[in-house]
Parts: structure tokens; C-alpha cells; sequence
């Protein structure tokens, strides 16, 4: 289903609440993340691990921020493409995380990737209803050489 003038109006609301996702997952606002699903919202992490339902996922994501290691992370999502369905829309992205070691004194990326997500349309605005997160590495990124498009 191509954009239209009607879904290019929900453009920055959903970009609003990736910026919410995002903060939230690097102020360590375990309920500010967790309340940019829906309660039935699938999650799967790097590693493949599929989660059901947002309290499944809750553990994850508070094992992460209690990790020093993930403290002064920040996450970019960007590149976006949305394509609308029945329930709200499906997208793509990119997202980047990038650390200033302040010890070390050295500003890098940590780790880039790409998501494919759902955002489903609710009476209090887009949520999350299902997030897929997977590296983007030169041995098995979605890379179609014969231009057949998303893999």
C-alpha cells in the first residue's frame, strides 16, 4: 500500500515515539520503555531471543540497564521506511549505538544494525506492537546482489 498525504501526517508521531523508545532505553526509564508497547508486543533481541508479551521482555531490558557496561550508550534509529497495514504500519530502519568512554577518552560505535517493526495504532497513539532487532555485519546482513530487493 503506497504513502499517502493522510500517512505521511502519522510520520512524526511514530518518529516521537521511537525518540521516546530510544531516550528511555538510555536514561535507564525502565517505565518509559516499557510503556512504548503494547501489552501483547513481541520483542526479538540481537541474539534471536523472541519475547511474548511486554512482561516477558521487561527482564531483558532491566538485566541491560543494570549492566555498567550499557551505561552512557546512545541509540539512533533512522532511515525509516514505513509501509501502512490494517492495524497502523510495518517499517524498516537502521539504528547505530555509538559511546563516549570518558576513562578511555575515546568517542566510538559500539554496534550497527538494522529493525524491522510494527506500530500499531491505539486510542492513546502509535505503540510498538512488535520490535526485531538484528546486526548489520558484511556476512549476513540482508545483502541481495541481484537486486531483488530486502532479503
Amino acid at each position: 500500500m503506497p504513502m499517502t498525504d493522510a500517512n505521511w501526517a502519522d510520520y512524526p508521531k511514530i518518529q516521537t515515539l521511537i525518540a521516546d523508545y530510544v531516550w528511555a532505553l538510555d536514561t535507564a526509564d525502565i517505565d518509559g520503555l516499557l510503556a512504548t508497547f503494547t501489552d501483547d508486543a513481541v520483542f526479538e533481541d540481537s541474539a534471536g531471543n523472541v519475547y511474548e508479551g511486554r512482561t516477558a521482555f521487561e527482564g531483558y531490558f532491566r538485566k541491560l540497564m543494570a549492566n555498567p557496561v550499557f551505561r552512557g550508550r546512545q541509540h539512533h534509529i533512522d532511515n525509516l521506511r514505513l509501509s501502512p497495514t490494517d492495524w497502523g504500519y510495518e517499517t524498516r530502519s537502521y539504528w547505530t549505538v555509538t559511546k563516549w568512554h570518558a576513562e578511555a577518552g575515546k568517542k566510538i560505535f559500539e554496534v550497527i544494525g538494522y529493525s524491522t517493526d510494527n506500530f500499531r495504532r491505539t486510542e492513546s497513539g502509535f505503540l510498538f506492537c512488535e520490535r526485531r532487532v538484528h546486526y548489520w555485519r558484511d556476512a549476513d546482513c540482508p545483502w541481495t546482489p541481484d537486486g531483488t530487493g530486502f532479503a
